[in-house]
């Protein structure tokens, strides 16, 4: 017979699976609207039509009814989400429409990245979420700063995993760990596996992982408050079967050109986060021929809609902010990319 605690844990079980996106900060009052879940994924369908590259009125719609969703989910609600068992997460889907919206671009993404060829001489750019990124060449892949629920998913297909820094928006502790079980290295500033672990480094160092040849830079973190030298910026050549296309991923990077010396110079794309206030425009710190900093072909904007953050003020940034921001930088070819989307690096230009 099931003890009184036992029935009183099932009954909290299933009442958290019901809790919807509407509730209360704590997600304390059930919301059940399956009915918009359809609703939910035919707005993605409709941004996936569309191309990041490009902005146009059904993307400007779909990005309105994006962010309705979004801004009906509490911070509280989503870490509650994030926290919860397999099933309970599973129900939260179907009923919550940003959460339907945030599963659909995973499921979509693991999808590309198990069953997509990748030609000759390109390379496929996965937006996960976040600053999540996955990238597939025609002879391996990798992510960067992979923050989802479902993230050890990935860990199959994965041929080297990249963390920017030790911040719960960055990284997945079940990817990370299933990434270390099967032996593939998992690079960053902060992780100890032991001695022998050639992937952990706290100063700039060069690696050669297959075709992939990444140099890394260290660097503070863009709010004074979180310590000197936190963040790890990556420059990665993805090899001559890419036509070795070059990526610059700067996670939450104070942008100071000083700290840019060994990643400096033309690249391909660069993924920076939307600088926070009181910082302005400090992405454009970077962006140019002088020391320390880069030319990007392409930026895309990233750190946007962090559903773990709380409001403006802690760096959830809304979409329509986002794309202001976008047409401000020092780049005439930057974008904003979102969940599930995907662009192909070919002929010298992203498509």
């Amino acid at each position: 017979m099931m003890k009184p605690r036992y029935y009183f844990l099932l009954f909290f079980v299933v009442i958290l699976s019901f809790a919807g996106c509407n509730s209360t900060d704590d997600g304390s009052t059930p919301q059940n609207k399956p009915a918009q879940q359809s609703e939910a994924a035919a707005t993605m369908q409709q941004m996936w039509e569309t191309s990041s590259l490009a902005i146009n009125t059904a993307r400007q719609d779909a990005f309105v009814k994006i962010q309705q969703y979004a801004d009906a989910c509490p911070m509280t609600y989503f870490k509650t989400y994030f926290k919860s068992l397999d099933a309970s997460c599973e129900s939260k889907e179907k009923n919550d429409p940003i959460l339907t919206c945030y599963r659909m671009a995973f499921d979509r993404v693991l999808d590309g990245i198990k069953n997509e060829t990748v030609e000759s001489g390109t390379v496929a750019i996965y937006m996960l979420y976040n600053m999540g990124y996955v990238i597939k060449t025609p002879s391996g892949c990798f992510g960067i700063d992979i923050y989802h629920r479902w993230a050890k998913k990935l860990a199959p297909y994965l041929d080297f995993l990249c963390v920017t820094h030790n911040h719960q928006d960055h990284y997945s502790e079940d990817l990370i760990q299933a990434m270390l079980d099967a032996n593939k290295p998992v690079l960053s500033n902060y992780l100890k596996k032991g001695a022998g672990y050639d992937y952990t480094a706290t100063v700039n160092k060069n690696y050669t992982i297959g075709k992939f040849a990444i140099r890394t830079a260290i660097t503070d973190h863009n709010t004074s408050n979180d310590g000197k030298n936190f963040v790890t910026v990556f420059r990665i050549d993805c090899g001559d079967d890419t036509d070795n296309f070059t990526l610059l991923h700067v996670g939450d990077t104070n942008f100071q050109p000083a700290q840019f010396g060994n990643v400096q110079g033309a690249i391909d794309v660069l993924i920076p986060r939307y600088a926070p206030v009181p910082h302005g425009l400090d992405e454009n710190n970077i962006l140019g021929t002088g020391s320390g900093q880069v030319q990007p072909h392409y930026v895309l904007l990233s750190h946007i809609l962090e559903l773990g953050h709380d409001g403006v003020a802690y760096s959830r940034w809304p979409l329509d902010m986002a794309l202001e921001r976008a047409s401000k930088l020092n780049c005439e070819k930057t974008y904003v990319p979102f969940w599930g989307e995907k662009l192909v690096w070919k002929n010298g230009e992203l498509q």
